[in-house]
């Protein structure tokens, strides 16, 4: 664990991690720190990597083995748990506040990206600690978000291929407030786009809410905002943060982006 060196970027979320070369084995005690750190800060920043399809799912590990993602067309085609965001052949920035595969029982632990191919100007990512936003509520909103859960499925299903619709379009219901399973503590969870319905409340009633609650909880001051170098990997801890892309960039340059999304556990508020 020589070297190793974690960095706050922001009071409240991120750090940069420096003294790791992601294309090569990392020991045992560094990867217990760097998961740790993720639980703690829940986005960590590893600048100036190059690294292989095969380095990349390796170095993925630390954080959980990769699990499948859901729109098939845009994985590469020899590494399909490697997913590609570029933003062509009909896919969109995820502009929208969110946490990745609520449509899963099991959801990701993290969201893996890395970047190699960058605009020169805009493009970023921005990730929300949805720790730090429940903690913010009032106490009676707390206790009301404690006792609600969403049903969820797939969203964006004009870019979803048929076989995919089938494998993870099932109804899957989870605590709209989840306890981190490493850190302990208590973060907002749900999918705007991917909730189906709040339990007991209309489609529209619950959109309504969801919305409303974005616009109250999510404020600079608990937001940390990427914007991306070639080489840098960016991991999300998708258990207490929320994140989005920004579509602020010249659409004559390429932004490729790699992402691997590493298992997780059922979420549960203890």
């Amino acid at each position: 664990m020589t070297g190793l060196t974690i960095k706050p970027l922001t009071a409240s979320i991120g750090a940069e991690v420096s003294g790791v070369d992601l294309s090569k084995p990392v020991d045992a005690d560094t990867r217990e720190s760097i998961a740790r750190a993720l639980g703690e800060h829940l986005a960590l920043v590893f600048p100036d990597q190059s690294l292989t399809p095969e380095q990349y799912l390796e170095a993925a590990t630390i954080f959980g083995p990769p699990m499948r993602q859901h729109y098939s067309q845009h994985n590469m085609p020899d590494h399909p748990d490697i997913g590609l965001i570029w933003h062509r052949n009909g896919q969109r920035p995820a502009d929208r506040w969110h946490t990745d595969h609520t449509n899963r029982e099991k959801p990701p632990a993290a969201t893996i990206l890395y970047g190699v191919e960058i605009p020169s100007a805009g493009g970023g990512t921005s990730v929300a600690n949805m720790r730090a936003a429940f903690e913010a509520l009032p106490a009676d909103e707390q206790a009301r978000l404690m006792t609600l859960k969403t049903v969820n499925g797939l969203d964006n299903k004009d870019d979803t291929r048929p076989e995919d619709i089938v494998a993870y379009d099932k109804p899957i219901v989870h605590p709209m407030v989840r306890t981190h399973p490493t850190h302990g503590s208590k973060a907002v969870y749900f999918h705007v786009t991917k909730t189906k319905c709040i339990e007991g409340m209309t489609p529209e009633a619950s959109q309504s809410y969801l919305n409303d609650l974005l616009e109250r909880m999510i404020n600079p001051d608990i937001v940390y905002h990427h914007q991306w170098r070639k080489g840098d990997v960016l991991v999300i801890d998708d258990r207490a943060t929320m994140h989005r892309a920004h579509g602020d960039y010249d659409r004559s340059q390429a932004r490729v982006l790699w992402r691997i999304i590493a298992e997780g556990d059922k979420p549960v508020l203890l």
